[in-house]
């Protein structure tokens, strides 16, 4: 928690409070229904409730056991976001949701089975996200003979399409794949689609605090409905297009 996030529920009050008058000076005719779905609209938006409720129809295929149910020849990690190296911080370093997923990995590789770690992303600058996920695995104790590296990627589709290719190189066709619970669905499926036995390894489900959180507006919760719109929208691009 920051010390802003109590800005958040404040300010949703003071504009109900706002509302409420409106609604009690304004005549039939001319009742301020916009504003009213505005409000509205970004209140439950905000709350971990309908959070939970979108991301409903992404997770729900999805076991909550962190051990994949089948075995398999390799771990597939993706990468999120690493952050370029700035010249006063002259070196890369994984965002949250990079070494969220790489601690993923490397849990599954030491505590379910110790199989070669394929982590898969170009990005946008000259050193490749995948050459700092796999400094990540190597100061974990993944031995570096096996770390694969596919540096070529700059999205999902590309993930699959490249990392397919050295997968298929070194005689792999049953992944575990790791990202979390909301993405699996677009990553399961492009990955498949180019002939990859997918078995799902997701982490980071949304769920229900099944207490006044759940109602209550929050950052986090408008965070969790942005991904959910875009995986939701990366599905549907997907399918158009073809890759899954």
């Amino acid at each position: 928690m920051t010390y802003f996030e109590p800005a958040l529920p404040l300010l949703l009050l003071f504009g109900a409070v706002g509302l409420f008058r409106v609604w009690r000076r304004s005549i039939k005719g001319s009742r301020p229904w916009l504003l009213t779905i505005s409000v509205i609209g970004i209140w439950l938006l905000s709350t971990n409730g309908v959070a939970y409720l979108c991301s409903l129809p992404l997770e729900i295929w999805y076991r909550d056991n962190p051990l994949p149910a089948e075995s398999a020849e390799a771990i597939v990690i993706l990468s999120g976001t690493v952050h370029s190296p700035l010249p006063n911080r002259p070196y890369a370093f994984a965002a949250q949701n990079t070494y969220e997923r790489l601690q993923h990995g490397i849990w599954l590789y030491k505590n379910w089975n110790s199989l070669p770690i394929l982590v898969c992303g170009g990005g946008w600058s000259n050193e490749p996200f995948s050459s700092t996920m796999k400094h990540v695995l190597e100061t974990e104790g993944v031995p570096s003979e096996l770390v694969w590296v596919e540096s070529l990627s700059r999205s999902t589709h590309e993930n699959a399409v490249y990392g397919s290719k050295i997968l298929h190189k070194h005689g792999v066709s049953h992944i575990a794949l790791v990202v979390e619970a909301s993405s699996m669905p677009r990553a399961a499926a492009s990955f498949r689609k180019l002939g990859i036995n997918v078995v799902p390894a997701p982490f980071r489900f949304n769920e229900l605090h099944r207490n006044l959180m759940d109602v209550l507006p929050g950052w986090q919760a408008l965070a969790t409905n942005g991904e959910t719109i875009h995986e939701l929208a990366g599905l549907a691009w997907y399918r158009l297009r073809g890759w899954i």
